[in-house]
């Protein structure tokens, strides 16, 4: 009977061994899971980042590049772009200012 226990008692320290680095192969496992979705989450803010830098720079660029072409235009023609500018402001007082609705104030 005591060699049976001696046995099972050894048997139950290799268990408790081998259950012991598993689990210890497991923390290192989740650890270093832990590190790649952290670095995944840090990849993925860099590519955002980069892609709405890249959509600045886009949009700064056909803005100057419409500025400019206003510009040129304005210098072509300085009495269509007055006349321009005069009705779009009738136009929007009217929209805005209430000309030609009727009201009496």
């Amino acid at each position: 009977m005591d060699r049976y226990n001696d046995r099972t008692s050894t048997a139950t320290v290799d268990d408790i061994s081998d259950l012991t680095r598993e689990l210890e192969r497991i923390k290192q496992d989740l650890r270093q899971l832990r590190g790649d979705i952290a670095g995944l989450g840090a990849d993925t803010v860099r590519a955002a980042r980069a892609g709405v830098n890249e959509a600045a720079r886009n949009a700064a660029d056909r803005g100057k590049v419409a500025s400019e072409f206003a510009e040129h235009r304005i210098t072509e023609h300085p009495f269509m772009s007055v006349a321009s500018a005069f009705a779009v402001g009738v136009l929007l007082g009217m929209k805005f200012g209430g000309f030609g609705t009727g009201r009496k104030e």
